[in-house]
């Protein structure tokens, strides 16, 4: 395939927030959720095999009943959240600009130890409290999601 010699339009569309399809499970407001092997989106979990982060769901939805795609979420793939810091992970202001790991779709930690699969979500920015009062870290998503 030759190189462009002329505009070529791509027809930008602002990448925001995008709607994905469910798998057959429950995905709550606020989890970090990736696309399956099968391209529906589940909760980032380090034991669940071939999930490709995507970002951060902005509703609930239960399609735990249902047949994977039944239903949709939209899913946020820019900007910073916060997220709990694994138990043993006590962050501190050295860990600013680190990456960190999914463990759960609310759980990341710095280190690899213990997990099963590495699924990079994002880069320190912050420690901060979560919303239910534990020790958590303002993770920046941009760049890591699909």
């Amino acid at each position: 395939m030759a190189a462009l010699t002329k505009s070529f339009e791509t027809y930008e569309r602002p990448g925001l927030v995008v709607s994905y399809k469910v798998s057959n499970t429950k995905v709550y407001k606020g989890a970090a959720v990736g696309v399956n092997a099968s391209g529906y989106i589940v909760p980032m979990a380090h034991g669940t095999a071939s999930l490709k982060f995507v970002g951060v769901a902005n509703d609930t939805v239960d399609n735990s009943s249902g047949t994977a795609g039944d239903k949709s979420v939209n899913v946020t793939k820019s900007g910073s959240f916060v997220y709990r810091a694994m138990a043993g992970f006590t962050p501190t202001v050295a860990d600013l600009g680190k990456e960190v790991y999914a463990v759960t779709d609310w759980d990341v930690q710095v280190a690899t130890a213990g997990l099963t699969n590495l699924y990079k979500t994002g880069t320190i920015v912050a420690v901060e409290t979560t919303s239910t009062g534990e020790t958590g870290v303002r993770v920046r998503v941009d760049n890591y999601s699909l």
